[in-house]
């Protein structure tokens, strides 16, 4: 996972504007969180964003490409994670361990959030971000009961 430091503003700009993540959100909004309190990372094809275990506490949420999931060392996709989305809520919101290996199935940029930048955005900007976390987490569960109920 490379830092990627000589994006310019108004490119980032550019992406999240098209993600569904970002909607809610006003242009300065998006600025402030871009501006004072995300990092964005290149994952190249293949690579781990996290491993099972790891103690890394940061949200991310995929800017372009794709990210895989799964379990142990059994390669069987749990999940795909798509731009808009996000993936490490748990630790993020839990501060435990990973409970997942996340891979790029195609090189991926992500947005990482610390619990601490999240604590020192405005709460405006702050909430929003938890009501998309909500909402996101409430899609799976919707999603995984349905492939329960076909599948089950």
């Amino acid at each position: 996972m490379k830092l990627i430091e000589n994006i310019p503003l108004f490119k980032q700009m550019e992406i999240i504007n098209r993600l569904d993540f970002f909607k809610e959100f006003t242009l300065n909004e998006r600025q402030i969180l871009l501006e004072s309190f995300g990092l964005l990372y290149l994952i190249n094809k293949n690579q781990f964003l996290f491993k099972e275990f790891d103690n890394d506490k940061r949200l991310f949420i995929v800017l372009s490409g794709s990210l895989m999931v799964f379990k142990h060392n059994h390669l069987l996709e749990l999940g795909s994670i798509e731009p808009g989305e996000f993936i490490g809520e748990g630790a993020f919101i839990n501060n435990r361990e990973r409970s997942i290996n996340a891979r790029a199935k195609e090189s991926a940029i992500v947005l990482a959030i610390t619990a601490d930048a999240l604590t020192r955005l405005p709460n405006v900007i702050r909430e929003k971000i938890k009501d998309r976390i909500i909402e996101g987490m409430s899609l799976r569960i919707a999603k995984l009961s349905e492939h329960i109920e076909e599948h089950g």
